[in-house]
């Protein structure tokens, strides 16, 4: 045995002691290895007794040992990648050379003048590599120093490795010594688990039993938010629905009012045509009468002897227009909060001056009045005529459009004071005017009609709230007016006096229990 063998031998054959001591090297008992470190252990023991079975010439039994170590050393590359992979990449090598060497001495002729194996020391390898790895087997023609000088480096690497393997041994005494520690920790922590009191325990299962129930109160929220969302989705759905159907009602409302004002506007024609009928009637009437009492005057002119040059000639006079009767006053306004302004009428003639003792002089001996801070003219006169005060509204109207003549709404008020007052032919030849320069305006009509009404105008009176209704058809006042008209004055027509009156009552203005009575 050669002076390196010598010293590392006794060394190697304590730490296979050391090994079989510690549970690291195979007995039949130990089950399959799964610890990555105890399958580290069991390869390494295989390759040395590859080693030793080598040293001794046994080719077919260290084979055996290397394929061993070889796949333990796969099965760590492949099953733990992480666990020291330079060591085992460079021992899998090793496995592999030695193998490979094997297989070449077994193909090589019988060598006398080799020396005996049986004097080579057992081997081991280094976890590192602390030269080269041997490189293929030389062949036997290369001669006895070659192999020499290869076991000799050989056995230097197993002594560097051996070396190493002191300090790893080191290590594993330090791990079992923290090993033993951490299983005293584990004990003594099961000991005071133990030890707790129930209290805890029975706080563990509440903890437990309130975790299930916030589970099943999560799962509950779950499906009511899943209900939820499908009830918004429906409820989206219907107002899209409702969007359309409110799209679709909208244009129907507005074809139902150009209808309606179609109708309306058809319906005023048609009132105006029965008017002009009903008045080409009556002239029809008027004109067949006096052609009557002409053909009678003409008989009796013929049966009378000629006439002396003072007598004088006999007359036809035409006979007295009807006036209707004065049960109704002309309505300015259908509502009692609001002064006349807002209805107006359309054309008359001008009916003359008031006597001196009418209505108009007592309004021309009121002073008007001045016009607080912070009003209009024309608001502080409405406001006058809400109060009654009729004389003094239209004093300080008339004075106020001195200074306003082309003013149409002081004109307008002034009309309604006019009527307020009785002065009906006043107030019509004013609003005449009026209305000429606003033949637009329904306001205007509808006052202008309930003046001319209140002059006895009545057909023209007639026409210009017909007038009025055309422009505006939600004028109370006319229609009131016209259901009067329609109801006490010749040619009278129940029928649209009845309409007339069903749509200012529609509109707001109160009932009138005489018209209803003469509607019956």
């Amino acid at each position: 045995m050669t002076q390196p063998a010598a010293r590392w031998m006794p060394r190697l054959a304590a730490a296979l002691l050391a090994a079989a001591c510690a549970g690291l090297l195979p007995t039949p008992a130990r089950a399959m290895l799964t610890d990555p470190a105890q399958i580290m252990n069991e390869a390494y023991i295989q390759l040395v007794q590859g080693d030793q079975s080598l040293d001794a010439g046994r080719l077919e039994e260290a084979f055996a040992f290397y394929e061993q170590a070889r796949e333990h050393y796969e099965r760590l590359a492949r099953e733990f990648p992480g666990f020291e992979p330079r060591i085992i990449q460079y021992r899998k090598t090793y496995c592999d050379n030695q193998i490979t060497g094997i297989r070449r001495k077994q193909a090589m002729p019988a060598a006398g003048d080799l020396p005996p194996l049986e004097a080579r020391a057992p081997a081991r390898i280094p976890p590192e590599p602390a030269v080269a790895p041997p490189g293929p087997a030389v062949p036997a023609a290369t001669g006895r120093s070659v192999e020499i000088d290869y076991l000799n480096s050989r056995i230097d690497s197993l002594e560097a490795e051996l070396a190493d393997l002191d300090g790893l041994q080191e290590e594993v005494d330090r791990l079992i010594e923290a090993n033993r520690a951490l299983q005293q920790q584990l004990d003594q922590a099961h000991r005071q688990l133990a030890e707790r009191d129930s209290g805890e325990q029975e706080a563990v299962q509440s903890l437990r039993a309130e975790l299930t129930a916030r589970d099943r109160q999560i799962q509950a929220l779950q499906r009511d938010l899943d209900a939820k969302r499908q009830l918004d989705q429906a409820l989206n759905d219907m107002e899209a629905r409702v969007n359309e159907l409110t799209a679709a009602n909208a244009r129907l409302n507005e074809e139902i009012k150009t209808l309606d004002m179609e109708l309306d506007d058809a319906e005023v024609r048609a009132d105006q045509a029965e008017l002009r009928a009903e008045q080409a009637a009556k002239k029809q009437a008027d004109a067949e009468s006096r052609a009557s009492i002409a053909e009678e005057e003409l008989q009796v002119a013929r049966a009378l002897p000629p006439p002396s040059a003072g007598a004088e000639k006999p007359r036809a006079d035409k006979p007295p227009k009807r006036k209707p009767d004065d049960r109704k006053k002309p309505a300015e306004s259908a509502r009692k909060d609001k002064p006349a302004q807002d209805k107006p009428p359309a054309s008359a003639p001008d009916a003359g001056r008031e006597p001196a003792d009418s209505p108009a002089a007592a309004a021309a001996s009121v002073p008007p009045r001045p016009i607080p801070d912070g009003l209009t003219a024309a608001d502080f006169v409405r406001q006058l005529l809400q109060e009654g005060d009729n004389e003094a509204a239209l004093a300080t109207v008339q004075n106020a459009r001195r200074a306003a003549r082309t003013d149409m709404s002081l004109g307008l008020i002034e009309g309604i004071a006019l009527i307020r007052l009785q002065r009906y032919a006043e107030a019509a030849s004013l609003l005449i005017d009026i209305a000429k320069q606003n033949p637009r305006n329904a306001e205007v009509h509808a006052t202008l009609g309930a003046a001319m009404m209140g002059a006895g105008f009545y057909d023209e009176a007639r026409e210009t709230l017909l007038m009025a209704i055309r422009l505006d058809k939600n004028l109370p006042e006319c229609h009131y007016n016209l259901a009067q008209l329609y109801a006490f004055i010749e040619p009278v027509n129940l029928r649209l006096a009845a309409r007339h009156y069903r749509n200012a009552r529609d509109l707001g203005v109160a009932a009138d229990p005489q018209l209803e009575a003469a509607l019956k």
